[in-house]
């Protein structure tokens, strides 16, 4: 009689210890999802302070552009000039009255200067004056771009008695 009792009980034991090791899983799982949540929060913790971090780095450069030249957008912004207050009084013998605003004038009006043709309907041009550096009383460095590409140019230009400009290309390449 007490090996028939025993086989009822056997079967219960089974299903209970299948049952222990099916909600330990499930407490593992439990667990497991839990902490991935908490990892998951504290890297969205650290992401949200970088991010912050980054915007205090672009809003103190942006600060630092404006102290520059403080609420002028990039299209109003002048000519870059390194001419030198001797080589601004030659010019002007020279029959310039602004050098540094005549010789960007003059090249803004010039985009046959430009060996590189537009892409997708664009017209290559010297859009801004402040895209414009005059590095010399000979050399003048400038942007060009047509609204889809850019490229950089290197020109050497000559004023003469009566002042007019002349140019010539040394070098360029598109972005």
């Amino acid at each position: 009689m007490e090996s028939k009792d025993i086989k009822p009980h056997k079967g219960y034991i089974t299903a209970i210890f299948f049952l222990l090791i099916i909600m330990l899983f499930l407490v593992y799982t439990v667990w497991d999802s839990h902490r991935q949540i908490a990892d998951l929060e504290d890297r969205e913790a650290r992401l949200v302070e970088e991010r912050n971090t980054l915007r205090e780095k672009i809003e103190e450069m942006v600060q630092d552009m404006e102290d520059v030249e403080p609420g002028i957008p990039d299209i109003e912004r002048p000519a870059r000039s390194l001419l030198s207050p001797f080589e601004i009084n030659r010019l002007r013998r020279q029959g310039l009255d602004d050098p540094v605003n005549d010789i960007t004038e003059d090249l803004l009006k010039r985009n046959d200067l430009i060996p590189h043709e537009g892409i997708l309907g664009g017209t290559m041009a010297f859009y801004t004056p402040g895209n414009i550096h005059i590095l010399s009383p000979k050399w003048v460095f400038a942007y060009f771009e047509d609204g889809h590409i850019r490229g950089e140019i290197l020109l050497e230009y000559t004023v003469d008695e009566q002042g007019n400009i002349s140019w010539k290309v040394i070098d360029s390449h598109i972005d």
